[in-house]
């Protein structure tokens, strides 16, 4: 599981774990790994994709 993002190269893993996740059913861990990854990844892009 992923607990922060702190590089590009933590963003795309990131990414990838999020896209597996969508595939398949899931169960309540999954569900909640779903929504940290939300949350870790919108986080990262604020803080490092903002044109501002």
């Amino acid at each position: 599981m992923i607990y922060k993002i702190e590089t590009e190269e933590d963003y795309q893993k990131a990414v990838l774990r999020f896209m597996e996740l969508c595939q398949g059913p899931k169960d309540t861990s999954e569900v909640k790994e779903m929504y940290l990854l939300m949350d870790l990844m919108g986080k990262y892009e604020r803080e490092n994709c903002s044109v501002n």
